[in-house]
């Protein structure tokens, strides 16, 4: 009993105690401030027993391999589910191709001006990380050329793909699977409903399990913080670059709703920008408050299609898909940023060639993206995992992640409305009289409706 270190049981017993009191609170106060509040205890845990923090590290690794673990699965269902919505293949010729490569078009646009006002801002320079004292090579070694992974991005043994964890070939996999249940049930749809029900049931299951994930986040925070600053991590740089990056957050979360969005509104469905925005703003209140892209959907398609004027035909195709595939706020704007900020942070050497890869893994991994609490950390692990980047990152940016969500979500739904709107245009499916002369919405009729 000798070689004991009490100091690390004496953490472990402090970290318990505190483990009682975030279950005591989480019904009681806010998720965000419980989680803030998770991170200022880890802080001093880290800061008093530093040095000694070995018996606590496995609980936030635990709970890092658990989130790793619904990334596939998760993105699999995400996109089958999606594209299994589109019943013929008209819809899937037609306005579900046009819809899936309008979203996804808006999200590149996200993705570019995130690297770019994160390399401008440098966020995570200075603030030093030293992940449980793993050298930055590691991860270095790890960062592969451009033409290499180019051949990895498709699947060769989709079993093994799913086992190492290759992201972009189980996406293309299966959207392949998708587009040919569409096919088939387009001629045969009773032999292949038992399918599209069993991916439902599973996505409902696979849901769930996320949201019990996300729910341990405070537990993972108190433990994977209190680790670090044990570690010898530094307090003071972290702090301030977590609210660096969350201040370059909001700017390109402004940035892509209102002028990206305005631009491409003016110059693809020759509307005026101003009285959009206006018309939409609902939908934005009710996905920035309710961080719930899902649940603003029947505010979004209502406004899409009794003020904007966008037919039924495109509405109820292009919003729904904008909540699974696309998402410029949390498969384009916050996975890009937090992966700057792991490179800035491991202090990495990174070259054009691997921020170009930066930028195509995040537009696949947006295909797979759902519309609910928690889809930005599943999407930002798709991509850090990827690029080689540690998932603790994801972590260490949760209490941050809780607030960025906000616009996040609203970013999110304005790239769906918009997408709606310029295919509505494409399609000759946009009424300029309805626009023009609608009234407004009663959102607040709306908004019981869209919280889930």
């Amino acid at each position: 009993m000798s070689n004991v270190d009490w100091l690390s049981v004496a953490a472990l017993a402090v970290v318990l105690v505190l483990f009682v009191g975030i279950y005591y609170l989480k019904n009681r106060i806010d998720f965000t401030i419980l989680t803030v509040g998770t991170l200022v205890a880890g802080v001093i845990v880290g800061a008093i027993f530093s040095g000694h923090t070995s018996w606590i590290t496995p609980i936030g690794k635990i709970y890092v391999s658990v989130l790793s673990a619904l990334v596939t699965p998760l993105i699999i269902v995400a996109i089958i589910s999606s594209i299994t919505s589109l019943t013929n293949t008209v819809q899937l010729k037609g306005i579900g191709l046009r819809s899936i490569v309008t979203l996804l078009s808006t999200t590149l646009l996200a993705i570019l001006l995130a690297l770019g006002l994160g390399l401008t801002f440098g966020v995570g320079r200075n603030s030093y990380l030293s992940l449980d004292g793993v050298d930055a090579s590691t991860f270095e070694a790890k960062v592969t050329s451009f033409s290499e992974v180019l051949i990895g991005f498709f699947p060769r043994n989709i079993v093994s793909d799913i086992a190492e964890e290759k992201t972009i070939p189980v996406i293309l996999f299966a959207l392949l699977i998708a587009v040919s249940y569409v096919l088939v049930a387009n001629k045969t749809p009773d032999k292949v409903k038992p399918f599209k029900d069993f991916i439902e049931a599973f996505k409902e299951i696979i849901f769930k399990a996320l949201d019990f994930v996300i729910g341990l986040t405070p537990y993972a925070v108190l433990t994977l913080i209190a680790t670090s600053i044990g570690n010898g991590l530094s307090g003071t740089g972290i702090i301030w670059s977590l609210i660096v990056l969350l201040i370059v957050s909001f700017i390109a979360f402004a940035i892509d709703t209102w002028l990206i969005n305005g631009v491409l509104i003016s110059v693809f469905a020759k509307l005026n920008p101003i009285k959009f925005f206006k018309k939409i703003i609902p939908a934005q209140i009710i996905a920035f408050s309710t961080q719930s892209s899902a649940g603003t959907l029947p505010v979004a398609t209502e406004i899409l299609t009794d003020r904007i004027g966008v037919d039924g035909s495109v509405t109820n195709v292009t919003a729904p898909l904008g909540t699974t595939i696309g998402m410029p706020g949390c498969a384009g704007i916050w996975p890009v940023l937090l992966a700057v900020y792991g490179i800035y942070g491991l202090q990495l050497d990174f070259g054009i060639s691997d921020y170009l890869l930066l930028i195509v893994v995040a537009l696949f991994v947006s295909l797979g993206t759902a519309g609910v609490p928690g889809t930005a950390t599943i999407t930002t692990a798709s991509v850090l995992t990827v690029l080689g980047l540690p998932l603790e990152i994801i972590v260490l940016t949760i209490p941050i992640s809780a607030l960025a969500d906000t616009g996040r979500t609203a970013t999110n739904i304005t790239g769906a409305m918009v997408s709606a709107t310029i295919v509505g245009r494409k399609e000759n499916k946009l009424d300029d009289e309805i626009f023009e002369n609608s009234g407004t919405v009663q959102a607040g009729k709306k908004k019981k409706a869209a919280e889930v």
